[in-house]
């Protein structure tokens, strides 16, 4: 990987209380030791409780932080502004990515809004998860068109697009799925980068055989589903002691485990790396 990004959508970052957010960053970056960035989500539902998680983010010594647009209110694209500039005020040292995720956070970023943030030095960048190529698209040339490509940087967080996102001007992906198919993730972004779509779209078919894995579950959301799929899967390998997901995230039965390792089975396991019970 190239790098690590720490309490997202996966981490279950919205329901865990500041300190148990901080604790983790600190655990992240304590392991990542340099070897690759460390990027800190800090989004929360005010911009007050978003500084409160930057101000543990710069101290735990993440190199850069992300923020969602405040959640549960519907606010306005000039609140959204205001929130990630008061963001940048507390750490201007950091980039400060947008996390766009308006499937969950209900506010969705507009393109002329990112611009903005990116025209005036407040946003470095994107990770867009809101598997909308065509938002996606007219962002990457609304950049182009005022020469801001290189000053902020477009990634795509979706599991089955990596290869598509690179062709329309992604600078890289931060998928979900790559918690558990790391290395299939970067061959995708690798290929697609040196123009190679046959062999990116032969790695992104086992991203999406790694994804689906999540099918296992007979009851509970989709969100539920997969991380709770993915979270089984790296006990099975040793890798995680319990698959603990936050209440009222349903776990799996004990039933859709066994067909989970059965499925695991027929998939390549990683090196080094024997399933366990």
């Amino acid at each position: 990987m190239h790098g690590l990004w720490a309490m997202g959508t996966t981490g279950e970052f919205c329901c865990l209380p500041a300190t148990e957010r901080r604790r983790a960053i600190s655990i992240v970056v304590e392991q990542a030791a340099g070897r690759v960035p460390v990027i800190a989500n800090v989004g929360d539902s005010s911009t007050g409780l978003a500084v409160r998680h930057v101000r543990n983010a710069v101290a735990a010594g993440a190199d850069a932080i992300a923020s969602t647009p405040p959640h549960y209110y519907p606010h306005s694209p000039d609140e959204v502004a205001a929130h990630f500039r008061s963001i940048k005020d507390v750490a201007p040292q950091l980039p400060l990515l947008v996390y766009n995720i308006p499937q969950t956070v209900k506010v969705r970023m507009t393109v002329a809004g990112t611009v903005d943030l990116a025209r005036d030095g407040t946003c470095s960048g994107i990770k867009d998860s809101q598997n909308d190529l065509e938002w996606f698209r007219s962002l990457v040339l609304e950049l182009r068109a005022e020469g801001l490509e290189e000053a902020f940087r477009c990634l795509v967080g979706t599991r089955a697009l990596i290869d598509a996102g690179i062709q329309v001007g992604a600078v890289g992906a931060v998928p979900a799925v790559s918690n558990v198919a790391p290395a299939a993730c970067v061959a995708v972004y690798e290929a697609a980068n040196r123009g190679d779509f046959a062999a990116a779209a032969a790695a992104q078919e086992l991203v999406i055989r790694f994804e689906n894995l999540k099918r296992v579950a007979r009851a509970g959301s989709d969100s539920a589903a997969s991380l709770a799929a993915m979270k089984h899967v790296l006990r099975l390998w040793g890798v995680l002691d319990h698959a603990t997901v936050t209440r009222p995230l349903r776990p799996l039965a004990e039933a859709e485990v066994d067909e989970l390792r059965r499925r695991l089975a027929m998939l390549p396991q990683p090196e080094g790396i024997e399933a366990t019970a």
